[in-house]
């Protein structure tokens, strides 16, 4: 698999995951939580800053940028930096810069599309979920169930307290990608990056 390849197929996991464990409400957390609040959660948007490390090639790459999230409807993900690039998911299938594409690594985009309106069937036939903590100090991992999906994706990592606040993607093939998503007051050119980094 390319670089570029294997980049566009991380930034699509990015684009779906980290936005199913928004503002978290205040109250313990478990499935059944996260399913109520997933139901009535509205349109959410902010920045982000992340970094993507490229195991066989030892490399480390930097990048930040701002998402939204409309309930329902369609995620969009641009990156800002270093290169400028939109996703959007949404029913109708995924885009690139406005350009439909069919690159859905382990049925990534519809799984988490499903989750987003609370179908947690979904995730609980392809994933084991870990929930510790409450609202002030949570965090959640998931490992994938079935062999195809853990061929591609070893975890994911979530953390955080009345928000997500991070997020980090365990590949398959030694690939890391960290996600900081940043409160509406910070700015990401000024926000202290987050302590967990790619090695």
């Amino acid at each position: 698999m390319s670089c570029r390849t294997r980049l566009r197929s991380l930034t699509l996991i990015m684009v779906t995951l980290p936005l199913w464990l928004m503002a978290l409400p205040a109250r313990a957390m478990n499935l059944e939580t996260l399913a109520d609040h997933l139901a009535a959660q509205g349109d959410v948007n902010g920045r982000f800053e992340q970094t993507r490390y490229l195991a066989d090639l030892d490399t480390r790459i930097d990048g930040r940028g701002h998402y939204r999230f409309e309930q329902g409807d369609r995620v969009t993900w641009s990156l800002e930096s270093p290169v400028k690039e939109t996703m959007e998911l949404s029913d109708a299938g995924i885009q690139r810069n406005g350009e439909r594409i069919d690159d859905d690594p382990a049925g990534v985009a519809t799984l988490i599309m499903q989750l987003l309106n609370g179908q947690f069937s979904a995730l609980a036939d392809r994933f084991d979920i870990t929930l510790e903590g409450d609202e002030k100090a949570w965090h959640a991992t998931l490992v994938p169930r079935q062999q195809g999906l853990a061929n591609y994706l070893q975890n994911i990592d979530m953390q955080g307290d009345a928000r997500l606040e991070q997020i980090n993607m365990a590949m398959a093939d030694g690939d890391r990608l960290n996600i900081h998503l940043l409160p509406p007051e910070e700015d990401a050119g000024t926000a202290a990056t987050s302590p967990q980094q790619a090695p």
